[in-house]
């Protein structure tokens, strides 16, 4: 999967969430870290290390867990996020 797609995945979560006014401040919070994390890794990809790309990868597991229960759409989108995060090696 290309890098466009995967800006293309968040900015399709980022859409979704703009139109469910039911995320807490939390949630919102964690998702605008995560994806400045994942545009520091894909600007820097050879430089990223270990800890950088375990630090999102959790930070998307955590999401897609607390989204799972309260917010199911929003969970299968940031579970292609993280998809497409894998299919690039991150």
């Amino acid at each position: 999967m290309e890098q466009n797609e995967l800006t293309a995945k968040l900015s399709q979560l980022h859409t979704e969430l703009a139109k469910t006014h039911e995320v807490d401040a939390e949630s919102l919070d964690l998702l605008r870290k995560l994806t400045a994390d994942i545009g520091r890794l894909l600007d820097g990809k050879d430089d990223a290390g270990d800890e950088d790309t375990e630090g999102v990868a959790s930070g998307l597991k955590d999401l897609l867990l607390k989204f799972e229960s309260e917010h199911p759409e929003l969970a299968i989108t940031v579970g292609k996020v993280a998809d497409a995060l894998a299919s690039i090696g991150i």
